[in-house]
């Protein structure tokens, strides 16, 4: 009897926080700092307001984001940010920041956000609800933690960031 109980309590607990992360992935949900700030405005693809990219370097990453966009929809989006602007961390801040600029396709829910946070040194990748199937949070992590971090940390942002989206387009693309 206490151990039905316990898969109860257990069952319930899971349905909590799988309902607690759908939301924090929804368009429909907005954090409490969102109503207060003033997001930058999307520049386009590629939203470089901490200036650590070249303007080719911009343009090469560009060109990699519209290719894949053509042939699937999918919108990629990067930007590298001054300020959280009040945020406690980046990943209310990155999802607060797609919902405001609307990634994705309003119907397929399909957009990725990658945020770079120089103060911090933090990046992060939002995956929409409509890829999540595709790009998970534990592959965005590994693309973070395998692909771009050490390519960062040879102060290689370009290269980071070209490596980090050649891999998340091969997980959209494979499932």
């Amino acid at each position: 009897m206490i151990c039905k109980r316990l898969l109860l309590c257990l069952l319930i607990a899971l349905c909590f926080s799988c309902e607690a992360t759908h939301k924090m992935h929804s368009k429909s949900f907005i954090g409490k700092h969102a109503a207060k700030v003033d997001f930058p405005m999307l520049k386009g693809s590629v939203n470089d307001y901490d200036n650590i990219l070249s303007k080719k370097q911009e343009a090469d990453l560009l060109r990699l984001i519209q290719k894949h966009k053509e042939t699937t929809t999918d919108e990629i989006i990067v930007v590298t940010l001054t300020s959280l602007q009040g945020y406690s961390g980046l990943v209310e801040y990155s999802l607060d920041l797609a919902n405001h600029w609307q990634i994705g396709e309003e119907d397929k829910n399909n957009g990725v956000l990658i945020a770079l946070y120089m103060k911090d040194r933090r990046i992060w990748i939002h995956n929409d609800v409509g890829v999540m199937h595709k790009l998970t949070d534990e592959e965005a992590l590994e693309i973070i933690n395998q692909v771009i971090v050490p390519e960062f940390k040879k102060n290689d942002f370009f290269t980071g960031f070209e490596k980090g989206i050649q891999e998340i387009i091969k997980e959209l693309k494979e499932s």
